[in-house]
């Protein structure tokens, strides 16, 4: 599903215009974007968590030749499904 798809759908649902839908959805993925900023767990009911992992800064060897990388630290983003949308999943397989 793409972004516009995404606030089609929810315009219908809601019976909402356009418009008011993607100021909806924008100010949410800002919200979510300074919480995971903040390092601070964001959890939606029936969806999952999301969750930022700082990940160590280390050294890269290359197996060859020796040369030494240093590898600066990162942040991850990481989702972690609930639940009840893995059970929902697993439930809708089709083979």
């Amino acid at each position: 599903m793409t972004h516009e798809e995404l606030i089609t759908e929810l315009s219908h649902r809601l019976n909402w215009p356009e418009p008011k839908v993607a100021e909806m959805l924008e100010a949410a993925v800002e919200v979510m974007n300074a919480q995971l900023a903040d390092n601070n767990p964001i959890t939606l009911a029936n969806l999952g968590d999301f969750i930022t992992r700082r990940k160590t800064e280390y050294i890269s060897v290359h197996p060859e030749n020796n040369e030494r990388w240093l590898i600066p630290p990162a942040i991850e983003l990481l989702f972690e499904a609930a639940p009840e949308l893995k059970e929902q999943l697993i439930n809708n397989v089709k083979v």
